[in-house]
């Protein structure tokens, strides 16, 4: 338990419920969750999970600068805690990371030094951030020692962030290529800056909120690091002035904590970092967010943006002693978008882009339960208990114009219309592009609501039953296919079968109703290597859809040998 109350005691600061009014989403968060301290877990998080930890300062202009840090030899356990408010971080720096000059003018001018920094274990996409200020600074032949009050802390999740992993990499050898901290009015990005930033696919975003003379005391400045990931490239570079950065804004846990920021106090830091060349570019500048027509007008397709344009730049190459593991390949999150190009660019002419699906059914169980199926263009591989992340934005904020009415509702522009669903009906070797979801409807909700009210419109007077939706030409965007869950690793039983042991509540049991086609095919696939011993447990207040949902899966066994496939199903209500 911690012994302090929430960070938050006055709850968001002016600039972050300022953008959050803006946009007029439902808050998934409170601002009760980020409290005053380490939480344990996060202690322990920091001190013996990370390879690296991004740590934003300021500089005596009052820029915020993004600093990689990382223990000399690029190993876990440069961080520890002694305290639920303290934190120590003993790293190695290399020339031309901002931090050393930001920490020493800081300190010398009497100031309290500000500092925040966000933890990111990239092989599990844990992310937790922390933000106080500093203690203590000791810097010697290259290594610093620094210890923080921590006032901030907070979960994060980690939607965007692309799976690596990391090992030490001690062979390096810092170059500081550019060193460029004040760039003059013409000055543009060089070329191997504009590089690094179209070959990554992770940026750390450092922000800065300076608050006003009269809420100093309710709503303290402080800065801010995040974790900001897309597909390769997602972040631009303005061809017309050739150091102005567009970076999209991607929904997340809608806190807006760096969007508010940057609102009150307009200056952001971009770092870039290679983890196979070990390179790092360092930018900071003025930061502006654009909304809606504004946003579309300079990059097509992106609603919400916020323009970096540096001031300030620094290149490192061979810098970083924590590199991507031999033979292991990078696995993109699934939740990232396609890029989206500024219109001042020349496009390529192919770029990848979501699958396009078609809405063709609907059955309706009971007035809020139901199962959707849709027909992709091209033949995909779904896999057991695999979850579908849709683009619904087309669909909700046009197509569905067609068939019910519309209120005013600034959610359909502010929402970017993403869901991620499991997959209840996987395709087959008969129906290699058709595939369903099912799924509860949210009242309050834009989504489901919206699927729901079509498809009870399109039904006539019945509640339920089944709804033929090919016609009607309603479609979306398949994203990915991601979160992967197999019966592949079952415990063996006494006699060298197989048990397995499945709860779940509601809705909740989705993800095994197709898993039961899997346990089908291994069965079909190695008959006589052993009994499977399946007991599903499911709680629900729709005893009879529910089973009716079971049933429908346990067709799949039909076939099995029965000799080597038992099924229990034990139902609560």
């Amino acid at each position: 338990m911690l012994s302090t109350i929430g960070a938050r005691p006055n709850g968001w600061h002016p600039g972050e419920r300022a953008v959050q009014s803006l946009l007029a989403l439902p808050q998934l968060v409170p601002p009760t969750a980020i409290v005053q301290a380490l939480p344990k877990q996060h202690a322990i998080f920091h001190s013996t999970r990370l390879h690296f930890v991004p740590v934003t300062t300021l500089d005596c202009d009052s820029r915020p600068w993004t600093s990689i840090l990382t223990a000399p030899d690029g190993t876990t356990g440069f961080i520890s805690s002694s305290a639920e408010t303290r934190l120590t971080i003993d790293a190695g720096l290399w020339p031309g990371d901002p931090i050393a000059n930001n920490l020493t003018q800081r300190r010398k001018d009497g100031e309290k030094v500000l500092v925040s920094g966000v933890g990111v274990e990239l092989s599990t996409r844990r992310r937790n951030k922390f933000g106080g200020h500093v203690i203590e600074v000791a810097l010697e032949d290259m290594r610093l020692h620094l210890e923080m009050h921590v006032n901030e802390a907070l979960g994060q999740c980690p939607k965007y962030i692309n799976i690596r992993t990391l090992a030490s990499h001690v062979d390096t050898s810092p170059k500081v290529v550019y060193n460029h901290p004040h760039m003059s009015t013409n000055d543009r990005l060089p070329p191997e800056a504009i590089s690094i930033i179209y070959s990554s696919d992770t940026v750390y975003l450092s922000t800065s909120y300076v608050a006003a003379p009269g809420d100093e005391e309710r709503f303290p400045s402080h800065v801010g690091t995040n974790h900001r990931g897309g597909r390769v490239g997602f972040v631009r570079v303005r061809p017309s002035d050739g150091r102005t950065l567009v970076l999209p804004n991607y929904s997340g846990n809608r806190l807006l904590n760096s969007l508010g920021n940057i609102h009150v106090t307009p200056l952001a830091g971009l770092t870039f970092a290679d983890f196979v060349s070990g390179s790092i570019l360092y930018l900071t500048g003025h930061a502006k967010t654009l909304w809606g027509a504004p946003a579309q007008e300079l990059m097509p397709g992106c609603n919400i943006l916020t323009t970096i344009t540096a001031t300030g730049y620094v290149f490192v190459q061979n810098a970083l002693p924590v590199r991507l593991a031999p033979g292991i390949q990078v696995e993109k999150s699934p939740y990232c978008p396609p890029i989206r190009y500024l219109a001042e660019e020349d496009a390529p002419a192919t770029i990848p882009t979501d699958v396009d699906l078609q809405l063709i059914s609907a059955t309706l169980h009971t007035s809020n339960l139901g199962t959707f199926t849709f027909e992709a263009a091209h033949p995909l591989r779904v896999l057991p208990a695999q979850s579908a992340v849709f683009d619904l934005s087309d669909f909700i904020r046009h197509q569905a114009r067609t068939f019910i009415p519309f209120v005013d509702d600034p959610r359909r522009e502010n929402d970017d219309c993403v869901r991620t669903w499991t997959i209840s009906i996987p395709t087959s070797p008969l129906a290699l592009n058709v595939f369903s979801i099912t799924i509860r409807e949210v009242t309050a909700g834009l989504a489901t609501h919206t699927l729901f009210e079509v498809a009870r419109k399109l039904n006539g007077p019945d509640l339920t039953g089944f709804v033929d939706l090919r016609s009607y030409n309603i479609t979306a965007k398949l994203r990915s296919l991601g979160a992967d869950h197999y019966a592949r690793d079952p415990v063996p039983a006494a006699r060298g079968g197989r048990r397995l042991l499945w709860a779940g509540g509601g809705i909740g049991i989705t993800p095994f109703l197709n898993m039961l086609d899997q346990v089908a095919q291994l069965v079909r696939a190695s008959p006589g290597s052993g009994a499977w011993d399946i007991v599903l447990v499911a709680s629900t207040r729709e005893p009879d859809v529910i089973l009716h949902l079971i049933w429908r899966s346990l067709s799949s066994v039909h076939d099995a040998p029965t000799t080597d496939l038992k099924i229990a199903v034990h139902l609560f209500s």
